[in-house]
């Protein structure tokens, strides 16, 4: 049979990126699905960090195969597939490397071709606990019709959605640095879930106008035109948020804090920045530590029906759609904080 190529894109190493078209197509065993990928988004944290070899957790060396926020739709069956059909919308399929693949899969849905695995059909039949993949229960079946484009932030906004859950903001006073993609969404959906108040610190005006917007955040702090100390000399907060990934914001955030109020880890750390002194926190605090989400595939039918309802809307997440072949533009773009959020047209 005549091996299949498909488009990836590849974290080279130096921080560099490439579109490469050597990829081997997933072959699918009887108990899998072929994902034809419809979209996928560029995480601002992650991605940059590993294109940067800054992951402060263990990723495949470089070349490595890049994407975690994938959706597609299911284009063939294997023969003992019968938990799904063709035409499933999936949300973050398989990568599947063949042998011979010449690259790391660090997620890898920014490629074209995914699958998934018929795991109750495998229970079903008796098959041996060693052939289950892991990260099958990362995969999740979401509504055919549901726009495949904001399909590629459904991910993050579930992401946001857990995180402001698991912060349990519901009537406190809520203090969050980084006005970026996550914390536009984890904002707006503290204000949903009942936060007293939201004051957001960032550097991006335009930024700052969108929390105002999106979030109807009480106050926003410009560190660059502002003195925030100033400004928040004597204040205490609740819940004291990082979504920008940084130790020192953590040690500083925490000395703002009431009372057993709780210091939220929830941006990536880097890998020379993930140690933290904790004689640095504040007395009787608590550092609640999100860096990497908990609970974000179990809230998805819950989030997509804020998103049928209007109460959320995630175009308002995401600035640009470009595709594959963009790649360079989308990184700088992102760099150079010109886009909130850019999602992967694969279908381009």
């Amino acid at each position: 049979m005549e091996q299949k190529f498909m488009r990836g894109v590849a974290a080279v190493g130096n921080g560099k990126v490439e579109v490469v078209r050597d990829v081997p197509v997933p072959e699918i065993g009887p108990y899998e699905a072929l994902v034809k990928m419809k979209s996928c988004g560029f995480c601002n944290g992650t991605d940059f960090h590993i294109i940067k070899g800054e992951m402060s957790v263990e990723v495949d060396s470089f070349p490595t195969l890049l994407g975690h926020e994938g959706v597609g739709d299911i284009v063939e069956l294997g023969s003992k597939v019968r938990n799904y059909k063709v035409g499933d919308r999936i949300m973050n399929p398989i990568i599947k490397l063949m042998p011979g693949t010449p690259y790391g899969c660090t997620w890898g849905a920014m490629c074209d071709y995914a699958v998934v695995q018929d795991q109750k059909a495998m229970i079903a039949d008796g098959v041996e606990e060693s052939q289950f993949n892991p990260r099958q229960l990362e995969c999740v079946q979401i509504p055919s019709d549901f726009d495949v484009i904001d399909g590629g932030a459904l991910i993050t906004l579930n992401e946001c959605f857990s995180a402001a859950r698991n912060f349990d903001v519901q009537d406190k006073d809520v203090l969050v640095y980084g006005a970026g993609p996550m914390g536009l969404a984890t904002m707006k959906y503290m204000r949903y879930l009942g936060a007293r108040t939201i004051t957001v610190i960032d550097g991006v005006a335009e930024r700052l106008k969108l929390a105002k917007k999106l979030s109807e955040v009480d106050e926003t702090i410009n560190f660059n035109t502002q003195d925030k100390e100033e400004i928040l000399a004597g204040r205490l907060f609740d819940r004291v948020i990082d979504i920008v990934g940084f130790t020192s914001i953590l040690a500083e955030g925490s000395q703002r804090l009431r009372p057993y109020g709780i210091v939220g880890s929830m941006g990536v750390l880097r890998d020379y920045d993930c140690t933290l002194d904790l004689t640095r926190l504040k007395n009787n605090t608590l550092l609640q530590m999100l860096n990497f989400p908990y609970g974000q595939y179990a809230i998805t039918s819950e989030n997509i029906e804020l998103m049928r309802a209007g109460i959320i809307d995630p175009k308002d997440f995401y600035s640009h759609v470009k595709s594959v072949e963009e790649i360079q533009e989308v990184i700088k773009l992102v760099e150079e904080k010109k886009a909130i959020k850019v999602i992967l047209d694969l279908e381009k």
